[in-house]
């Protein structure tokens, strides 16, 4: 008897906490110029006066994702160690199986 490796992908959502500094004259102009971007990703802001530190994954946050909620798309994936999908969480479950 043998073992045979696998491993699996599993899509889901969580939240990232990025840290970055805002130069200001105070608190006030720093907090207006954060209001300014309107919630956009503060990665994607272009502006010097914002320094970005660290980003983290909050890995207590992870919530699995579903075909359904994903476009009946799958959400779970199994391979072998060769990179083959062996079975995945589509709706379609016949070709889900490889040949």
């Amino acid at each position: 008897m043998g073992n045979f490796r696998f491993y699996q992908d599993c899509k889901v959502t969580c939240w990232e906490r990025d840290y970055f500094t805002v130069e200001a004259e105070n608190y006030e102009e720093a907090a207006a110029i954060v209001r300014s971007w309107k919630c956009d990703d503060v990665t994607n802001v272009t502006d010097k006066r914002i320094h970005l530190e660290r980003n983290e994954v909050l890995r207590d946050t992870s919530e699995r994702i579903f075909p359904d909620e994903n476009g009946g798309c799958p959400t779970m994936e199994i391979y072998n160690t060769d990179g083959l999908a062996v079975i995945n969480d589509a709706p379609d479950l016949e070709l889900n199986l490889e040949s």
